[in-house]
């Protein structure tokens, strides 16, 4: 077949492909501006890096510093509160925040051993917070964010009917020694008096 046919063969035979190619595209932009950005996160739903959550013990940390790799190390804060690090040896963790973590981190690496360090943190395990008592479904619950006494009992199912609302505890274990908290969650509820509710940090207990 001559050359010429065979160009026009092949443009006959492509304008449809062109023409679904064409249509297949606009449509997925379409549905693309329909279902709006995509939240970065993640396998499982936990935050690559929750900048303003709060280190606890527990947590299993990534360190990287750019173009070290012998830097690169995953630790877990232990229950000092203490990690170790490459170089700097013992470095409190616990308290601070993802990015107050990193700030902190390349103020060491900087003052002694590199110049201009780049760190960066991810938590690639958290901590949990335990529920128990007259919940639901009582047990552990990671702490990947913010996380509040009511949120914890609403994780955990929801009071049962004799739960008493009134007199929720909190147990909190911090260098050595235990503090108990209690909380009128009935009164959060019905009147919303944020006061009866608190933060929870790493390991937290709260009993129904």
């Amino acid at each position: 077949m001559p050359a010429k046919s065979f160009r026009r063969h092949g443009l006959r035979q492509t304008r449809p492909m062109n023409t679904l190619l064409t249509g297949l595209a606009l449509f997925f932009i379409l549905f693309a501006l329909a279902a709006g950005p995509v939240s970065g996160s993640e396998e499982g739903g936990l935050p690559a890096k929750a900048g303003n959550y709060k280190i606890g013990v527990g947590d299993l940390l990534q360190i990287e510093v750019y173009d070290e790799p012998d830097l690169s190390v995953e630790v877990r804060v232990l229950t000092d509160g203490l990690i170790s690090v490459p170089l700097i040896g013992a470095v409190a963790a616990r308290g601070l925040t993802v990015t107050e973590f990193e700030s902190k981190l390349t103020k060491l690496l900087g003052e002694k051993y590199l110049v201009d360090p780049h760190v960066t943190v991810i938590v690639k395990e958290f901590s949990n917070v335990y529920v128990f008592g007259e919940v639901k479904n009582p047990g552990a619950f990671p702490l990947t964010g913010k996380m509040t006494v009511f949120e914890a009992v609403t994780l955990a199912g929801g009071f049962t009917e004799v739960a008493n609302r009134s007199g929720v505890k909190v147990n909190r274990q911090k260098d050595g020694a235990e503090t108990t908290y209690q909380l009128d969650i009935e009164r959060l509820a019905k009147k919303g008096d944020t006061s009866q509710d608190m933060e929870l940090e790493s390991n937290d207990r709260v009993i129904v």
